[in-house]
């Protein structure tokens, strides 16, 4: 009886974690910084407008590097990103969400040119 109860508990508080993970990711994030080869900047001109949107429905669509971008998303331990990448401007060989809490987002991703960027983004108003 302990273990079923165990058992229990434990669906119930990691459904409960993946709602609040999900809460957390759905909305409108905007590009603070990037860090590239270990060193943080200010976006550049052409990415001052760059964004992520996150929708209930698990999808996302942006702009990266000033090109668009859209795919899908998913969170079972973590939250997982996967490119659409027919209908992406953005060439994208993976990505990866490092962190996300309410205030901040930070993804990292590879390019075409086999560049890795980390992505930090916070909340757009």
């Amino acid at each position: 009886m302990k273990n079923y109860i165990l058992i229990v508990f434990l669906i119930i508080s990691s459904a409960a974690f993946s709602q609040v993970k999900k809460e957390t990711l759905v909305k409108k994030w905007k590009l603070e910084k990037i860090e590239e080869f270990g060193q943080e900047y200010a976006p550049l001109e052409n990415q001052q407008s760059d964004a992520l949107e996150f929708t209930s429905d698990n999808k996302f669509i942006g702009t990266i590097e000033g090109l668009h971008i859209e795919g899908k998303w998913s969170i079972s331990n973590k939250a997982i990103l996967t490119v659409n990448k027919a209908n992406s401007k953005l060439e994208v060989f993976w990505t990866k969400v490092k962190s996300v809490t309410q205030n901040k987002l930070v993804v990292e991703y590879q390019n075409g040119d086999l560049i890795t960027s980390t992505l930090i983004l916070i909340p757009a108003k």
